[in-house]
């Protein structure tokens, strides 16, 4: 239930690097190559949660992994906390302020090419972090699963329509050719024909 949880986070996390706004923050620091990686890597990661869900009970060294992978899922989100945060700090300050005002503000501490650095440095030791993770997925044997829930499960089990495909129809072919066959005799059709009034 709990990886449940980081697997929502996991999602939320990837939603958010995907998203146009943080796209158009990234480009303005100069970060978006180093997002879209960070991206890239959280998304293979992701693709193995539900693995290791299952296995987390049997394998402290699965549990151990897991717990890592939260904290660094955690550290993510907290990095885009910071751009938003920063996005809007340098709004209210540049909102009516005067050309004197704004050269100050760009030429203080907390200028776009400073932040853009100590962000791509930020990301970076993030994404070191993710591809520690990353590597040790492989050694603990974590595969890709495929995520079904419940629901989609029963709906197949009761299936009730029709229209079936070829391929699940097995050995009919001659009670098919007989109905066919039926169907299309034309001397059977007109001997069987009653009308009642």
């Amino acid at each position: 239930m709990a990886d449940s949880i980081l697997f929502n986070v996991a999602a939320n996390v990837i939603t958010k690097l995907g998203s146009s706004a943080l796209r158009e923050l990234g480009s303005l620091w100069g970060v978006n190559d180093e997002l879209g990686k960070l991206q890239n890597i959280l998304s293979a990661i992701k693709a193995v949660l539900l693995d290791a869900e299952e296995q987390q009970s049997v394998s402290h060294a699965v549990k151990d992994w897991i717990s890592k992978l939260r904290d660094v899922f955690y550290d993510v989100d907290d990095l885009i906390d910071e751009f938003s945060y920063e996005t809007l700090r340098r709004q209210v300050l540049t909102k009516d302020r005067t050309i004197t005002k704004q050269v100050c503000i760009f030429f203080s501490k907390s200028n776009q090419v400073s932040f853009g650095h100590k962000m791509s440095q930020k990301i970076k030791q993030v994404r070191e972090k993710l591809d520690a993770i990353a590597n040790d997925k492989t050694q603990l044997h974590l595969s890709v699963r495929m995520r079904e829930t419940r629901d989609d499960e029963l709906r197949k089990m009761r299936e009730t329509c029709s229209f079936i495909p070829k391929g699940e129809v097995i050995g009919r072919d001659d009670d098919k050719k007989a109905i066919i066959d039926f169907l299309l005799d034309t001397n059977t059709m007109e001997d069987n024909v009653e009308v009642n009034r």
